[in-house]
């Protein structure tokens, strides 16, 4: 059965002067005036409420207000006016705005819309009818436009307005309903996706001073998505939960048409039998209630993820999972109890109850609305984003290609290191004074920025490195008669980033090195530690905090062979004050003595640079 609403709505109208005697009318006075109107009244708004049926103003609700003089002019045009109270059952609200000049005295026919127009020509005002809705039309959904009405200028709100309006829905609603018993879902329903064979959604044109003239749609759509502000679930007779979306009026159906609703609950799917439209027309202003009983479910396609490994050393408070870049989230989130999580189109960010963390035996699920929807991602790269209490560290997960076939598809997280540099990035093979040469390359040359090679943020003096694979730093060695000089190399990080500003951190830093030379007499000797200085540093310059202090590398392998790193080593070191500003930094020297006319290179290679944070 259809319901007709038909709104009054109560505009405060105040007179600004008392009457003049003068023939001609006064200016209005000059400088800002605030002015208001009340609406009141039972179902004077369109955010319906769970009874499904009565309607309350919402806090953020605007209104367009025109008003046109006797002249015919309109001196106001789409004026906004924005909730300034609303009372204890919200039927009830002020609204008000502020006007640069107060308003001429003399009459004023009046014209008002709800919301806000999105584009005018004319009195055409043009509003978009959303295809995806909150199930209550909230925020803009419904359409409503004043019939006219004549009143006095307006005036401040404590002025007892007195003028009413009568506002005309637009729209027609449907109210969708689950009887007792027949949620076969087994758990309250979030989506309701509906289809018809006549275009509900899309642009719609009303003329603002002809309110039972009707609107146009224009780029329109056959289907709504109601993403319910609250859960639907099955209800008795006596008092029905209700959905509610608001779609353009229709003409009457023919015999074959049908509306087709689809359910979605957090794991399952489910259809309604095809309803029967032949002969229904759905008129603006009506309510038609519609019983949903969904048929067989079937369960949701599902990415369940997990943390499988966690490199950081400090224990995960918040994941956040970012779409591919062509890609936005549609989906619902199924976590553990009392976790929580935000949607923001391209980011889904999980948290762990207040106090607590995420473990690898928690896990969390995107519960998908079709099979095609995981097909899309399969082969693609997702960013997961790991938050602790002290660093926010980055990576990629690949979904599976075969994910679409498993239900759930499980995908394992791994927690990076706090950095980690394995000089993949490395995108080209360079040397910069680190070359064997029997002549002369005296000197402490400039440190130069790594950046153009793909490690951002480092710098190096006396520095090579072979693409894909590692670097090393060379010291240079040079004697003559009575002469001995010992050119240093040295190399510095990016900065640990990843920790968060005003942090400080014990850290673990864990790299491998080995080390070559091209002269028998003296070992390969290096220092290790960080700075916080973000110049490009030689190497005669000294590390700023040493923790390893010179060491040196006992050597097994032929000299001159300057091309390669030799066997591998392993070591570590740690930084108890380690800050998003510290810079890892090796020097590279020897403890070759004096010998007279001999030069010679030592080099450095270091690769597999780890740091952990340790509790």
């Amino acid at each position: 059965m259809h319901r007709l609403f038909v709104f009054a709505i109560s505009l405060a109208l105040t007179l600004l002067a008392s009457c003049t005697a003068k023939d001609t009318l006064p200016h209005p006075d000059a400088g800002p005036v605030t002015v208001g109107f009340r609406v009141g009244g039972e179902q004077t708004r369109t955010q319906i409420n769970d009874d499904g049926r009565s309607t309350s103003w919402s806090k953020d609700d605007r209104i367009a207000l025109w008003a046109r003089n006797e002249a015919s002019e309109f001196t106001l045009n789409a004026q906004p006016f924005q909730i300034y109270y609303r009372g204890v059952n919200g039927s009830e609200a002020y609204f008000s705005s502020t006007l640069p000049q107060a308003m001429a005295e003399g009459r004023y026919t009046y014209y008002a819309a709800y919301p806000l127009p999105e584009s005018l020509d004319g009195t055409k005002a043009t509003f978009t009818i959303p295809s995806i809705q909150d199930g209550r039309v909230g925020s803009g959904a419904d359409i409503m436009i004043a019939t006219p009405a004549e009143a006095s200028q307006l005036g401040p709100l404590e002025n007892n307005p007195d003028l009413s309006l009568t506002m005309q829905h637009m729209l027609h609603v449907l109210r969708f309903y689950i009887p007792e018993g027949d949620n076969v879902l087994g758990e309250p329903v979030e989506r309701i996706v509906i289809t018809m064979p006549q275009q509900i959604a899309g642009r719609a044109t009303a003329d603002i001073t002809d309110p039972d003239g009707g609107m146009t749609l224009a780029e329109g759509g056959n289907t709504v998505e109601l993403n319910l502000t609250e859960p639907l679930d099955a209800s008795t007779a006596a008092e029905y939960a209700y959905a509610c979306a608001a779609i353009f009026p229709s003409t009457q159906y023919s015999a074959d048409d049908v509306m087709q609703v689809s359910l979605y609950s957090k794991n399952y799917a489910a259809t309604v039998d095809d309803i029967l439209l032949a002969g229904r027309t759905f008129a603006a202003g009506h309510v038609t209630p519609v019983p949903m009983k969904p048929t067989q479910k079937e369960l949701r396609p599902k990415l369940r993820f997990r943390i499988a490994t966690n490199n950081l050393g400090e224990d995960i408070q918040k994941i956040t999972i970012s779409a591919p870049d062509d890609t936005t989230w549609d989906l619902s989130v199924i976590v553990p109890d009392d976790y929580t999580y935000t949607s923001g189109g391209k980011d889904i960010t999980i948290s762990a109850p207040k106090g607590s963390t995420i473990t690898s035996d928690d896990y969390f699920e995107f519960s998908f609305y079709n099979t095609a929807d995981i097909e899309a991602l399969e082969g693609k790269t997702i960013t997961v984003s790991y938050e602790s209490q002290s660093a926010i560290v980055t990576d990629t997960v690949t979904i599976p290609t075969d994910a679409s076939k498993n239900n759930p598809a499980a995908i394992d997280l791994n927690v990076p290191y706090l950095y980690y540099e394995d000089f993949s990035s490395l995108n080209s093979s360079f040397e910069v004074r680190t070359e064997y040469t029997g002549g002369g390359d005296s000197g402490n040359p400039d440190a130069i920025e790594l950046n153009d090679y793909g490690l951002q943020g480092w710098s190096g003096a006396r520095i090579g490195g072979k693409a894909g694979v590692g670097i090393r730093i060379c010291c240079r060695y040079e004697s003559g008669l009575f002469i001995k000089a010992i050119y240093c190399g040295r190399v510095d990080s990016a900065p640990m980033a990843a920790i968060k500003n005003g942090k400080s951190v014990k850290v673990r830093v864990l790299f491998d090195y080995s080390s070559a030379q091209s002269h028998n007499n003296g070992q390969t000797t290096y220092w290790a530690g960080t700075t916080t200085n973000t110049d490009k540093l030689a190497g005669n310059t000294d590390i700023e905090n040493v923790i390893i202090q010179e060491t040196a590398i006992n050597r097994d392998f032929d000299v001159n062979e300057t091309d390669q790193s030799y066997e591998t080593r392993h070591t570590n070191f740690y930084d108890t004050t380690c800050t998003s500003a510290t810079r890892l930094s090796w020097k590279v020297g020897t403890n070759r003595r004096g010998e007279i006319g001999s030069n010679g290179n030592y080099w450095l290679y270091i690769d597999n640079i780890r740091v952990q944070i340790v509790k």
